[in-house]
């Protein structure tokens, strides 16, 4: 069960990101962005070492610069929106993710979802509405139209739908090499691409001032992509990415102990909801 462990380590390695994300709200986000994963490669260069494969497909180069173009859009939403809104009402939107896999997946590589995934469907909705659930006094609607209106949870819904294509990306290159090299692959890619913004005078000022907090950035950044790579090395990948969840949980209490978010408990009792029901959705 060594997979099970990685898999809920790698869920706080999330979390831990999405906290420094909020908390380096002074720097430029793309600094923030390209950190993650320039700053995260070396440790990533080491593990691939030790794991190099076998045979590499000619298309996951092409697939890993794909991925990367998708991530960098969706790592600039997902620190915007962990500056602007809380992590306890934004972070549980993750969870909407397995309900897009539902037609990604069917699009992508022709998976067609079961009937206990459709009922997790219907728990997504629901946990997602008691988040927002004391919006209710404006109308049965309100607690819906307020995952739009709160720009946070809006984007971290778009981030939600981007990661449910880079996912099965992610499938598909680690099929054509291994995790650690697919994600070598598109760390690389994000850092080159972002490489010409960051590189201005005031930017690397910047990284000078705010040096140790980006390195544990980093450093949280490979732990996450490490551990889950070799979890998926063990196990059927749906039950890492279940498990990997845990990071909304964890993120809910970081955002209650260290940023004094105050009334978690509807998006605690939400985002268990949305869980199980990702859960369904992605088991089933």
């Amino acid at each position: 069960m060594l997979w099970a462990f990685l898999s809920i380590i790698s869920g706080l390695g999330d979390a831990v990101i999405f906290a420094l994300m909020k908390k380096l709200k002074q720097v430029n986000r793309s600094i923030v962005v390209w950190v993650q994963y320039a700053f995260a490669l070396p440790f990533l260069l080491i593990l691939l070492y030790f794991n190099y494969p076998g045979k590499i497909n000619a298309d996951v180069y092409w697939n890993a610069a794909l991925n990367a173009i998708l991530l960098l859009f969706s790592t600039y939403l997902l620190v915007k929106a962990t500056q602007m809104s809380k992590l306890s009402i934004t972070m549980p939107m993750l969870s909407f993710t397995p309900l897009f896999l539902l037609f990604t997946s069917y699009l992508m590589l022709n998976e067609i979802p079961t009937q206990l995934g459709f009922i997790g469907v219907f728990l997504i909705v629901l946990g997602a509405y008691i988040i927002h659930i004391e919006d209710y006094k404006k109308g049965f609607f309100s607690p819906f139209k307020a995952l739009v209106k709160d720009k946070g949870s809006f984007y971290v819904l778009i981030v939600a739908f981007i990661w449910s294509i880079t996912a099965n990306l992610f499938k598909l290159g680690m099929l054509g090499s291994n995790p650690i090299f697919f994600s070598v692959a598109v760390y690389l890619a994000v850092s080159i691409i972002m490489l010409p913004i960051v590189l201005t005078r005031q930017n690397i000022d910047s990284i000078k001032s705010h040096f140790n907090m980006l390195f544990f950035l980093g450093l949280a950044s490979a732990f996450m992509i490490a551990t889950a790579s070799y979890a998926i090395i063990s196990a059927i990948v749906p039950y890492v990415i279940s498990l990997k969840r845990s990071s909304i949980l964890f993120a809910i209490f970081f955002g209650y102990f260290f940023f004094k978010e105050k009334n978690i408990r509807h998006a605690l009792i939400g985002t268990i909801i949305m869980l199980f029901g990702g859960v369904l959705i992605t088991l089933f």
